[in-house]
């Protein structure tokens, strides 16, 4: 039932473009637009993070809904990566009777807080980060949660932990006895090397080939510094010392997670995995239809350890498999259904251009974009053991709907030829062809639905008209062939989701009865006036009775006791 259904959307942002929280709203208007019964649909949206930019407000937003965590954002005097005073926000709130805190790194160390011109790892340090956590501890958390990407700095925490940083060591290890600290980390970085922190990320924020060398060179120092502190601490610290240049995630924000990791024995969690216990995100999978997650570029690293990796994971546990909204995909079908990865729907679709595209994300995602022409298709009669198959094609108004549209299967005949004739008068295009008795036994049943949507397609034309050519298909159940370049969707159970396939099956529908009901006033004997020539038992016995005539299909069984079709 429509009613029982339950959409769960959990976009990452799209960096550049949109937050997380704008692109869920966006899906949610879309959805809106074009959903059948939206009023019976449950929407939940958890927009998501990474640990980097947007995290804090990402988890704010979530944590409000819920008044026993009692969330609230203070203040805290700090500074920027180049020691400016400034005040940022920390987020505090209850889990389980316990006081916790998130620290956004970004926050206070960030790279979005400097000038271009600014830019430089040799100059910029974690002071700043040392004086949140202080600040949190202060406020009573026991359980510290720290999201570290964005960051401007290389300096692996020492502006925090080193001489004249913001904690001391022996401070630290007081801190740790009461506090646990976790990381939101979603790279897998060493620490050193030509894959570590330095090489790979010092030059997004301001290191140049001249530097990089000195700022590797400091970075080993930094850990030699690290390691002897840690073993004069001895226990699990001298333990952890042994693995700081070698843990994987100890190269993210400029080493700052080998900091965590040495210093304040935090745990280095995916984002994904992090924000997913915090909001409690398998239980929600678990209880929806649909998950629809997504972000700006869809890549195979979205596949190794980034959210999307993570949702289908848990879709998986639960044999769902989510759809994925993006900007761009470059992810191949292989690893798609190796990963169980439902729809892909990527902006540059519907318009090529990159930079266009990602400008124009958000009336893109809506569906408002007057570049977006969707098509619904479907199908008519393919069960049947006589006369054609019906397919058709419709382009709806933008936010078209109507309190009786659905499953043309979850209408009577009277509803279904009143919206024929809404549909008809009001949609934007509309085509319906058949594909004769004769055709699907040359090609199958499957084939000709098929080829009747391409049919359909290719004769759709507005009032005037004019042809008519959609930028995006949608078809009813799991199978088609691709339409030329224009992209195509196969939604199972289409008809009771989408108001274009909806229109399209009630079109098909309608128009094949109508052709079904001339048909019998020529062969009566076959009911075909009521059973449309479907496999009822009339129909049956009367083939029995009467023999074939030249609209029935070859190719079916048409004596057995079960349809059987060859395709």
């Amino acid at each position: 039932m429509v009613s029982n259904r339950k959409i769960l959307i959990v976009p990452d942002k799209f960096k550049g473009s949109l937050s997380a929280p704008e692109v869920a709203d966006a899906i949610e208007e879309a959805i809106k637009m074009r959903a059948v019964h939206i009023s019976e649909v449950k929407m939940e949206k958890i927009p998501m993070a990474d640990g980097g930019d947007g995290s804090l407000d990402v988890m704010y937003a979530a944590l409000s809904k819920d008044t026993s965590s009692q969330a609230h954002l203070v203040d805290v005097e700090c500074c920027d990566p180049l020691r400016r005073p400034l005040k940022a926000p920390i987020l505090l709130f209850h889990r389980n009777g316990e006081q916790c805190a998130f620290i956004e790194m970004a926050q206070c160390c960030g790279l979005t807080l400097l000038k271009e011109e600014e830019r430089d790892p040799l100059k910029t340090d974690t002071f700043g980060l040392g004086l949140m956590i202080r600040a949190a501890a202060e406020a009573g958390a026991r359980r510290i949660i720290i999201g570290i990407g964005g960051s401007a700095t290389n300096d692996m925490g020492y502006g925090i932990w080193g001489e004249k940083g913001s904690i001391s060591p022996e401070e630290i290890v007081r801190m740790c006895e009461n506090i646990s600290f976790q990381i939101a980390c979603d790279v897998e970085n060493l620490l050193l090397g030509p894959n570590g922190a330095t090489m790979v990320y010092a030059p997004q924020k301001g290191a140049n080939w001249m530097t990089l060398p000195l700022l590797e060179q400091r970075m080993e120092l930094y850990a030699e510094k690290a390691q002897s502190l840690l073993k004069q601490f001895g226990g699990e610290f001298a333990a952890r010392a042994t693995h700081i240049a070698t843990i994987l995630g100890g190269g993210a924000a400029g080493g700052v997670g080998a900091a965590f990791y040495g210093f304040f024995k935090a745990e280095l969690l995916p984002g994904w995995q992090l924000f997913s216990e915090m909001l409690s995100l398998e239980e929600k999978i678990a209880s929806a239809e649909t998950i629809i997650t997504g972000e700006g570029r869809f890549d195979s690293q979205s596949l190794s350890g980034k959210l999307i990796d993570g949702i289908a994971l848990l879709c998986r546990k639960y044999g769902k498999s989510p759809a994925v909204v993006c900007g761009e995909s470059l992810v191949g079908p292989e690893l798609l259904k190796k990963h169980k990865i439902g729809n892909v729907y990527q902006l540059m679709d519907i318009c090529p251009d990159r930079q266009t595209s990602i400008l124009s994300a958000e009336t893109l995602l809506k569906g408002t974009d007057p570049r977006l022409i969707e098509v619904g298709c479907d199908e008519a009669g393919r069960g049947c053991l006589a006369g054609p198959v019906f397919a058709a094609a419709v382009v709806l108004p933008k936010g078209f709907s109507h309190p009786l549209l659905n499953d043309s299967k979850q209408l009577n005949a009277h509803q279904r030829e009143k919206l024929r004739e809404i549909i008809e008068r009001e949609a934007m295009a509309w085509s319906v062809v058949s594909i004769d008795a004769q055709e699907i036994d040359r090609i199958n049943i499957l084939n000709a639905s098929i080829e009747g949507m391409h049919r359909a397609i290719d004769d759709l034309k507005d009032a005037g008209g004019k042809k008519v050519t959609p930028s995006l298909i949608f078809v009813d159940g799991n199978r088609f062939k691709p339409y030329g370049e224009i992209p195509h969707h196969c939604i199972v159970k289409g008809d009771g989701k989408l108001s274009c396939i909806a229109a399209a099956s009630i079109l098909a529908k309608t128009h094949r009865d109508e052709y079904m009901r001339h048909l019998a006033t020529e062969y009566p004997q076959y009911g075909w006036e009521e059973n449309m020539a479907y496999p009822t038992a009339k129909h049956r016995e009367a083939i029995a009775l009467y023999g074939l005539t030249p609209y029935h299909r070859r190719s079916f069984n048409l004596t057995d006791n079960q349809l059987n079709l060859h395709i």
